[in-house]
């Protein structure tokens, strides 16, 4: 359980890195004039906190199988875009949408979700190649 909250700490941190991206580049290219105020910038850590919910009620005790670690990364991004969504436009944005707006935020969140399964993966490949090493170095201190 501490490794999972651990997990989604640093899920946090990506998703707030990664949204900020995110809005500067579709801020660029969707409103390049606009300036923003200093409530925008509350705005990632909101988003890093909704996109990490998923995560935390997901949580598994036993070892998952490739294919059901798939299932539930697909049932996490769509669990994330629908809390994104109704952050986004709330419950009457389902009249009145945006198009473009709609098509920036599903777009970046998938990106942004990938974004973190990469990078975690990054991580967590690197911890795996350094136990690796240091299990290869332990067996050879004790031939």
């Amino acid at each position: 359980m501490r490794e999972h909250i651990k997990n989604n700490l640093m899920s946090f941190f990506i998703i707030v890195t990664l949204v900020n991206i995110a809005i500067f580049v579709c801020g660029i290219v969707m409103a390049p004039d606009e300036n923003l105020d200093y409530t925008a910038f509350i705005v990632p850590v909101i988003d890093g906190v909704l996109g990490v919910i998923p995560g935390l009620v997901m949580y598994s005790k036993r070892e998952l199988t490739v294919k059901q670690m798939i299932v539930r990364d697909i049932i996490q991004l769509i669990s994330i875009e629908l809390i994104i969504f109704v952050f986004s436009f709330g419950f009457s944005g389902f009249t009145n949408i945006d198009i473009p707006r709609l098509l920036a935020i599903i777009i970046s969140v998938a990106l942004v979700f990938v974004g973190v399964q990469i990078i975690m993966y990054l991580f967590d490949f690197k911890a795996a190649k350094k136990m690796t090493d240091d299990l290869k170095a332990f067996q050879k201190s004790n031939n």
